[in-house]
Order: C-alpha cells, then structure tokens, then sequence
C-alpha cells in the first residue's frame, strides 16, 4: 500500500519544482500524512485519490505556491552563470593577448587587451541574454524580461561611455549567430565550423563599411578568439543548465 501512495506522491512533488530538497520532504510527509488518515484499506486509499484530483493540476497549483523560489533559483543561476562566462571570457582574451617582449624575457598584454577583455564580457552577457530568451519551451515573459534586463546594462553602460554602443550592438549580432548555429547545426564540428565562418564574414563586413583595415585573415584571427569565447560561454551556460535541473530532482 504504500508503494501505491508513493507512486502517486511523487509526481505531485516532482511538478511542484520545488528547489529545496528540505521543503520537497516537507510536502511528502503532508501528502503521505493526508493519505495515511484516509484509512487502512486499498479501498479507502483509492478513495482518497479520487477525492485528491488530477496529479498534473495538483502539481500546477503547488507550483504557483513554490514559484518565488523557483524565480529565485532561476536569477542566481543566470547571474552565476555570467560571472562565470565573463571571468573565462577575460581569461581567455588575457591569453590571447599575451605578448612576449622583442628586447627582453618580458610577457606583457598588447594594446588590444584594453578592449578585448571588456568586449569579451559583453559578448557572454549578450550570449547568456540570447541563450535565456530563445529557451526551450519558448516563453515571451523570459524572452522579454532578458532582453529587457540586457537593454538595462547598455543603456546603464552608454551613460557612463557613449563608444559602448557599438560594443552592445556587435555583441548582439554575434550572439544572435552563435545561439542561432548552436540550435540549427547538429554536431559539434559542424557547429563551430559553422559559428567560426559567420563570425569571419561579419568581422570582415563590418570593419570595412566603417572604413577600418581588417582582412580576411585578421578578421579569421579575431574570429577565432570568439569562437573559443563563444564555447567556453555555451558550455558553461549547459553546465548551470544541468545544476538547475538537478536542483528540481525528487529523489
């Protein structure tokens, strides 16, 4: 009998998405306790379940009780999420930039880091924003709570230095292709052969309608850099993903 009581508990709990295993053995214990004083018998147990409802509404409805925590999880695991993606993305450019003197045994940053690392940052928050906003099942709330919330940043950002808004804008794009490959290619070469070869072309593209030197190769260079930024940014984006879900885990 109690494997029959079990068997129906459990669903309930795991559509709650409940994040606190403490607060998820509280809700057994009440539902395990509603059924035990039921009655003894098979009879009054199915009983009881018929007068419970629908598992899948009962589950609706305690998610509704239980959604600020899961808003609250959700916050902290994209913010996680960007301080991590942004400390790989200075890390990486740090490598990149890396210089060794002509005159001395003297590593040293080259001219560029001062704007590759910020942009570097910039591209994973535009990255994580695109990741969030095209989430599987699509939602407009999310879509728009994230766009909204990196709107925030470069407007917050252009006020303190107008030349920012170029940077936004190139990130933007450059996630927009990113994520857009990562959904639509279907193994991991052709994905970043894929993202590798967009990220070129527009490199290319937009250093020469502004007028700046910038070929092929140096744009393919700089490409690059962004392509292992880009999926550093994808991976860690799955890596949070898989902590959340687990989070919501009943067992």
């Amino acid at each position: 009998m109690r494997e029959g009581i079990d068997a129906f508990i459990e669903p309930i709990v795991e559509a709650a998405q409940i994040p606190s295993r403490r607060r998820r053995d509280e809700l057994r214990r009440e539902l395990l306790s509603h059924f035990e004083d039921s009655g003894g018998t098979p009879e009054a147990l199915h009983e009881a379940v018929a007068r419970f409802g629908n598992t899948a509404r009962i589950g609706d409805s305690l998610r509704t009780v239980y959604r600020r925590d899961y808003i609250l999880l959700s916050i902290v695991k994209v913010g996680a999420c960007i301080v991590a993606a942004s400390a790989a993305a200075i890390l990486i450019e740090a490598l990149a930039s890396l210089r060794l003197a002509a005159d001395a045994d003297v590593w040293h940053f080259s001219a560029d880091f001062a704007r590759a690392a910020p942009f570097g940052v910039v591209l994973t928050l535009a990255l994580v924003t695109a990741t969030e906003a095209t989430r599987t099942p699509f939602a407009w709330s999310r879509a728009l709570l994230s766009i909204g919330c990196y709107a925030s940043v470069s407007v917050c950002a252009w006020s303190v230095n107008t030349n920012s808004v170029g940077a936004f804008a190139t990130a933007s794009m450059l996630a927009a292709i990113g994520v857009g490959v990562a959904r639509l290619a279907t193994t991991r070469t052709s994905r970043a052969l894929l993202t590798l070869a967009a990220f070129t072309v527009t490199e290319y593209v937009m250093h020469q309608s502004l007028g700046i030197a910038f070929g092929p190769i140096r744009a393919l260079s700089a490409s690059a850099i962004l392509l292992v930024l880009w999926a550093s940014t994808i991976a860690i984006v799955a890596l949070s993903d898989r902590t959340f879900i687990n989070a919501f885990r009943t067992s």
